[in-house]
């Protein structure tokens, strides 16, 4: 099953550099992204339910980080005529887009505004580096913004990118990085999405330590999230252990009027009932704690405010 391959370089994998208007490709893989960060939220459910339950999942309700990009990739392609490079790095995965004058990368997941464009003729000491704003967009004690960022570095000599998503603290008032890849050119998808046999094990990895839904809501633009921990699967998992987050990364309890909140958001934008979106939270655990092997050890979820 040749889902991912590895090779000694770029030009190896067949990518097909873009013929298209570099300012042309540009809009389209900015309006997408403008459109997928409101329409297509980050939902760590929806393949469990695809792949363990009773299948795909409407539109609205999102996917996990992989489906995202594979959305984008979809959406440049319909628009632009573009296919890009699916580069990975464990089970996420990132677009990238090769022109003769650089690399632009698309990663909804990381939530950026605009795509990450990289210019050669920008190289510092052979690599390439940009930084552009992302959700969510915080404040500070003072009240000044602290939008998130998400910074991309570019290694001419090894054609690696890395990427880095930092997020505004308001606990520890700094920003601090929340996620990190390394997307090396000879680690690529080659079938997006993957074949079925691949995609089960992935989402019965040990990272896997939470369902959870994420929005950027489309009216407010604010971030909010519900989230279903995953730790001590064994025991039936009850609506008791939800906890929400708010803008600021702030945790909410089950129950408690700020989670009602926080869920009416979720909800808002995925265009269900509040009460659906506990019960698709809680189907997927089941299903989750069904289909993992025994002796799995996830790690506990974080109940600290951000």
């Amino acid at each position: 099953m040749n889902v991912i391959r590895s090779v000694a370089s770029a030009e190896a994998t067949g990518s097909v550099r873009s013929a298209v208007d570099p300012r042309s490709l540009f809009a389209a893989q900015r309006a997408v992204l403008a459109e997928l960060l409101t329409s297509y939220p980050y939902n760590s459910a929806s393949q469990i339910h695809e792949y363990f339950g009773v299948g795909p999942v409407p539109f609205s309700y999102g996917g996990s980080c992989a489906w995202q990009s594979f959305e984008a990739a979809r959406m440049v392609n319909d628009r632009a005529g573009v296919q890009p490079e699916y580069r990975i790095d464990g089970r996420h995965v990132a677009l990238v887009y090769r022109d003769d004058d650089g690399l632009t990368v698309l990663d909804p997941y990381l939530m950026h505004g605009v795509p990450l464009r990289l210019e050669r003729d920008d190289a510092v000491n052979g690599e390439v580096s940009v930084a552009v704003d992302a959700f969510p967009h915080r404040v500070r004690r003072d009240g000044s913004p602290a939008p998130a960022s998400v910074r991309a570095r570019w290694q001419l000599d090894d054609d690696t990118v890395s990427l880095a998503y930092l997020r505004f603290s308001p606990r520890r008032n700094h920003r601090v990085i929340s996620r990190s890849f390394l997307m090396r050119p000879d680690r690529l998808l080659m079938q997006a999405p993957p074949a079925p046999e691949w995609v089960r094990p992935q989402l019965l990895h040990s990272e896997q330590h939470s369902v959870s839904i994420r929005v950027v809501h489309p009216g407010s633009r604010e971030l909010a999230e519900v989230v279903m921990p995953l730790a001590g699967r064994r025991s039936r998992a009850g609506a008791e252990r939800f906890i929400s987050k708010d803008n600021q990364g702030s945790v909410a309890r089950y129950g408690s009027r700020e989670f009602g909140r926080d869920r009416e958001v979720v909800a808002d934008a995925v265009g269900m009932p509040g009460a659906d979106i506990e019960d698709f939270l809680l189907e997927a655990a089941a299903l989750h704690r069904a289909a993992a092997p025994a002796g799995l050890e996830l790690a506990d979820y974080s109940l600290e405010d951000e």
